[in-house]
């Protein structure tokens, strides 16, 4: 049964610009933070944790904002969040031992952790503030920072030996640190100046077992309460007074976390989250929230004397009392399982599966992520798995199609699931006998509104399904001589299929002639990339397109392929070759990409070529990729991951979607599809804000638009050339300085001079 997440909750929404208005070089996130982990609350705001970032959510007004890397985080991996009033600052810790100290103003940086060679884990748990200083419970150990110096001051390993140990986390009650690590609770005197000594940390053997794992450690200013984890899984949780250890209640089924205030003890676990008096007195149990059938808290802690907040795996941030909740999450898709992605003029389709480097399922529910007017929407079905590949019919912007690796192909039409093709219904074969198992690697429509698809490890590995809904299947497998297939690509240029067959097995190309229903006129071939002197290049092909100039671009396991002439390829004439790029070492030829493997290949409306790499992030170059334009990766971008699965372009927006193995973000590129015609011809932002320094956007261009910008009086104060039907401006004149406040026109005309258009930027300076 299908069913659409996106209203699940009652969810709050962070706005976002629209397509049209996000500003030239802009990044935005698309990340799920359903799944959330941490939670804080501090200065009228409740803080949620969850891998990609942080979001907020204001106890006055509601508001939800979020930080990521986008907007001032340094990494993605978020593990624990805590507040501070002292200083006023959000201490962020991540998976990898990076650390962001978060003030209202800036975002302070402190990498030692993470750039520290270790062999435990660096993973940041916690954070305590006591007499200035900042604790933080890692992997390994305590970490030591001081927020003024913006340094780290001190590093305790209390493990026996000194050696690493895990802590959970850390508080200070009755003049001491206490410790809740992997094997137990351990305490130190605050006052002890030899803290950086493992033997001056003592084990606490007043509870029922000391080296059990001590889950968490919460305290007032009169009572303890700390979680104990012991070898069964079944959890416990005791009371100290400040003399006497008290076994409060148990066994928990897999409690994950301990918090308390004044008043109140929460405890949460997978099974619920329980109150309790700070005497001991078990209170309300919540066991499922209102308004979802989601519940999988991670931390639970007390807001005030009525409300709780919750971090829970699947509905965000929970907040309510013990009667009633609601959810909150920023705007997003359901999740950050992302595989691949299709764009049109009205929306933005994700596959949100995976098949593995063996090509055996992952067993994620199949799941479509839908962007349309700004609203994420997700869509479910537990009747099948792993959604892999999307396209949308050409003919009908509003109409796609997802294959799934096991369960057919789906259709949809404005994002209402209409029908399922399946061995049962359709041409497509099944891998299991008596089963209807159908892998669908590749989908690509043609010229004429047919829907060819790649039907993997079966008799008849390609489908077409046909404007009238009918199907036809080729029987070409014993050519085709693979066992695995993948992505499927139409050239418009001369009416071909190219079907990437994985692991070095080349391309299987096929031409099905002017009668498809007949395989008398199909030409086919299977072929391996070959030189012009028929050296055949070894390499596994990951990804291809085809630019406006009907050149193929291939990319590979050992950078990229090109060929000027894939219309030959059944005239014997077809090769390919690396591209060379000039004056990179002089005197040694340097071909393009040559030590990256390609994982995604597309082309902007610019003709210039996007790249995404299995290690090294995205880049972009010009057209005939001599020359490096862009490169993006973790480290000088909001990129989440290095690992690029997909890239596709936005047609009127030029926004560049990038899929990688821990989400999905987005560009916006100063490239899009021109126009066959000039149309309504707009710019934006217009009128141009005092103070705006990024560029100016002009659209609905065609190709090569020439540009020329006047002053009202007619005198040239700019010229250009779009990139396919986008031009920019940086608001300054052919001299450089920044042009006064007043009206300009835009004069634009096509590269033959038969078809111009007019507009207008109002400039405030």
């Amino acid at each position: 049964m299908i069913r659409f997440v996106a209203v699940l909750c009652l969810l709050l929404w962070v706005d976002f610009v629209s397509f049209a208005q996000a500003p030239l070089g802009q990044w935005r996130d698309h990340f799920s933070f359903n799944s959330s982990t941490s939670v804080c609350v501090g200065k009228g705001k409740i803080y949620c944790g969850a891998q990609p970032g942080v979001f907020t959510y204001s106890l006055a007004d509601g508001q939800v904002d979020k930080l990521t890397k986008v907007n001032g985080l340094s990494d993605y991996g978020v593990s624990a969040v805590a507040y501070f009033d002292e200083g006023s600052f959000l201490a962020v810790g991540y998976d990898n031992g990076n650390i962001d100290l978060v003030y209202s103003d800036r975002v302070v940086n402190i990498a030692d952790v993470k750039n520290k060679a270790l062999s435990a884990s660096k993973r940041i748990s916690d954070f305590y503030q006591y007499d200035g200083l900042l604790y933080a419970s890692t992997g390994f150990g305590i970490v030591v920072i001081n927020p003024l110096k913006e340094e780290i001051k001190d590093t305790y390993f209390i493990g026996p030996g000194s050696s690493y140990l895990k802590v959970n986390n850390l508080i200070v009650f009755n003049g001491k640190f206490w410790a809740a690590t992997e094997i137990g609770l351990f305490t130190a005197s605050v006052t002890d100046p030899f803290l950086v000594n493992y033997e001056h940390w003592v084990l606490q053997t007043d509870i029922s077992n000391p080296s059990w794992e001590c889950i968490g450690v919460t305290a007032s200013d009169a009572v303890l309460f700390t979680l104990q984890r012991n070898d069964t899984g079944n959890d416990g949780l005791w009371r100290y007074n400040g003399t006497t250890w008290t076994g409060i209640d148990g066994p928990y089924a897999s409690a994950t976390a301990v918090k308390m205030n004044s008043s109140k003890v929460l405890l949460t676990s997978n099974s619920g989250i329980t109150a309790y008096s700070v005497t001991g007195v078990q209170g309300v149990s919540v066991t499922a929230y209102s308004g979802t059938s989601d519940f999988f808290p991670n931390m639970a802690i007390p807001v005030d004397e009525d409300r709780i907040a919750v971090a829970d795996g699947r509905a965000g941030l929970v907040l309510g009392t013990s009667s009633r909740q609601i959810c909150i999450k920023p705007m997003g898709p359901g999740s950050n399982s992302v595989f691949s992605l299709a764009t049109s003029r009205s929306r933005v389709v994700v596959a949100a599966g995976a098949y593995d480097a063996s090509y055996v399922n992952t067993w994620t529910n199949f799941s479509v992520h839908s962007l349309v007017n700004e609203r994420w929407g997700t869509y479910i079905t537990g009747d099948c798995h792993d959604a892999v590949v999307a396209e949308f019919n050409p003919k009908d912007p509003s109409s796609y199609f997802v294959g799934s690796w096991g369960g057919g192909v789906s259709q949809y039409q404005d994002d209402q699931f209409l029908a399922r093709y399946t061995p049962e219904n359709s041409s497509l074969q099944t891998i299991l006998p008596n089963l209807p198992y159908c892998r669908i690697s590749g989908l690509a429509f043609d010229g004429n509104g047919n829907l060819w698809v790649a039907n993997s490890q079966v008799e008849k590995p390609i489908s077409v399904r046909k404007p009238d809904g009918t199907w036809i299947a080729f029987p070409y497998s014993a050519v085709i001589n693979s066992e695995k297939l993948s992505t499927l690509h139409y050239s418009s240029a001369n009416g071909t299929l190219w079907l990437i067959l994985p692991r070095g097995e080349g391309m299987f190309v096929l031409h099905p002639g002017a009668n498809i229903d007949s395989k008398d006129d199909d030409k086919y071939l299977k072929t391996k990339p070959y030189s012009s002197e028929g050296a055949v290049f070894g390499l596994d092909i990951n990804d291809l397109a085809f630019d406006t100039d009907n050149a193929l671009w291939i990319g590979t396991s050992q950078g990229v392929l090109m060929s000027y002439n894939p219309d030959k390829i059944f005239e014997g004439g077809f090769y390919v070759q690396k591209v060379k790029v000039p004056d990179v070492v002089e005197g040694l030829a340097i071909y393009l990409l040559e030590t990256e493997s390609i994982t995604a290949v597309t082309v902007d409306g610019g003709n210039r070529k996007w790249f995404g790499t299995l290690n090294s992030g995205v880049f972009l170059y010009n057209a005939d990729g001599t020359s490096q334009l862009l490169h993006f990766t973790t480290d000088n971008s909001p990129l989440p991951s290095n690992s690029i699965l997909d890239v596709k372009i936005h047609p009127t927006t030029g926004e560049v979607f990038i899929v990688t193995e821990k989400g999905l973000v987005s560009y916006r590129g100063d490239a899009t599809d021109p126009s066959d015609r000039f149309g309504t011809i707009y710019s934006y932002p217009n009128p141009v804000p005092p103070g705006y320094s990024g560029k100016i956007s002009i659209v609905g261009l065609v190709k090569n638009t020439v540009v020329k910008i006047t002053d009202i009086s007619g005198n040239l104060v700019y010229e250009t050339k779009s990139e396919g039907g986008m031009a920019t401006w940086d608001g300054r004149s052919l001299r450089g300085h920044r042009v006064g406040t007043g009206v300009y026109l835009v004069f634009c005309a096509d590269i033959k001079g038969e078809q111009s258009a007019v507009t207008k930027i109002l400039f405030i300076k």
